[in-house]
């Protein structure tokens, strides 16, 4: 059976490559941007609903004027950016380009900005429950007539990864040279599989037939017989594989729940999609438009919840975002000085063989 796949061209200009990138950008930005108006929105009304007969009249004047505040913050869509931490929900209380989360410009908006500084310099990406024991924020939540949960709820995270990402594209490993359908033929000492099908375009050391070294993501359980979907590049040494589902759908590596189901074919062609610098926004960009709920922010869960996208708010039983955040940031920043070291070492090494 031939498949209808995606274009096999696998070339482009550097200047269509950051043209196409600016593109999956925005839209992506623009997701982001609704999933969060559409939380604001549904906060808005939760606020309102409240029942404020125990504050004083100068607590019900100072909370009808932040709502005000809030409506107006939400309708400007300029929200913090997590540039810092990819895959991961990350509160900001201060991004990078001096964008304020609500909460930062509710306080700042009644000439707290002192707070804010203090906030953004010491527990910047900490969620509203991990600060609430501060003193002056508390006091401040008083004179505004807001409780900490109230506080909490109006917090959202920031998180700019789709679905198809989530659970597909980022294992997939982004877009590939070739796709193999492939079977398993050993498990132990490592996992090999024989190439039976090959889709897009194969290094010529690689061919139908061929027994192939295969490093394999997601939790299913690999036996002799199996059936993977193998990526391929022409200049790389690691094959990505995928298990396919005894129905011949592709394994997802998210909880299945509300989530289409992705064919054999479909998975090929998300695959095989075209992404600039070996990206995954293409593989996404294939499976959004194959069904719109791969385009979804993975901070989407279908109801609201005052722990933000992906991280709880700390306490028993879970680090905090503050601790996973600086894990993370401390993993990225060694990765980093290891890459530079490469470098350094390898230019070194080629100035001595001269």
């Amino acid at each position: 059976m031939i498949l209808a796949l995606t274009s096999k061209s696998r070339r482009s200009s550097p200047a269509a490559r950051r043209r196409a990138t600016l593109r999956r950008g925005r839209s992506l930005l623009a997701r982001e941007k609704a999933r969060l108006v559409a939380h604001f929105r549904t906060v808005l009304g939760e606020l309102r609903a409240r029942d404020t007969s125990h504050l004083s009249p100068e607590q019900r004047a100072a909370r009808a004027g932040l709502i005000a505040e809030l409506q107006r913050y939400a309708r400007t869509g300029r929200f913090p950016r997590n540039l810092d931490f990819p895959g991961i929900s990350m509160p900001y209380f201060v991004d990078a380009f001096g964008t304020r989360c609500a909460m930062a410009h509710l306080i700042e908006s009644t000439g707290e900005t002192d707070l804010v500084t203090r906030v953004a310099a010491t527990a910047n990406n900490a969620f509203i429950r991990e600060i609430e024991g501060d003193i002056a924020l508390r006091a401040w939540l008083d004179r505004a007539g807001l409780t900490a949960a109230e506080a909490a709820r109006i917090q959202p995270s920031y998180c700019f990864e789709s679905k198809a990402s989530d659970c597909f594209c980022l294992q997939a490993n982004g877009s590939k040279d070739a796709v193999a359908e492939a079977t398993v033929v050993t498990v132990m000492p490592e996992l090999t599989a024989k190439i039976d099908v090959l889709h897009g375009t194969a290094p010529a050391t690689v061919m139908v037939g061929d027994t192939i070294p295969v490093t394999v993501y997601g939790s299913g359980t690999y036996e002799v017989g199996s059936s993977l979907l193998v990526g391929i590049d022409s200049d790389s040494t690691t094959n990505v594989g995928r298990p396919l589902n005894p129905d011949g759908t592709a394994e997802l590596t998210c909880p299945p729940e509300g989530k289409p189901r992705i064919s054999k074919e479909d998975a090929i062609n998300a695959m095989l999609a075209p992404g600039a610098g070996g990206g995954t926004e293409s593989c996404e960009d294939y499976l959004a438009k194959k069904n719109a709920v791969w385009g979804e922010s993975q901070c989407d869960s279908g109801e609201e919840s005052d722990s933000g996208c992906a991280l709880t708010a700390g306490g028993s039983g879970g680090a905090s975002s503050l601790l996973l955040g600086s894990l993370v940031l401390a993993a990225a920043t060694f990765a980093r000085r290891r890459r530079v070291a490469r470098r350094r070492k390898a230019s070194a090494q080629a100035s001595t063989n001269r």
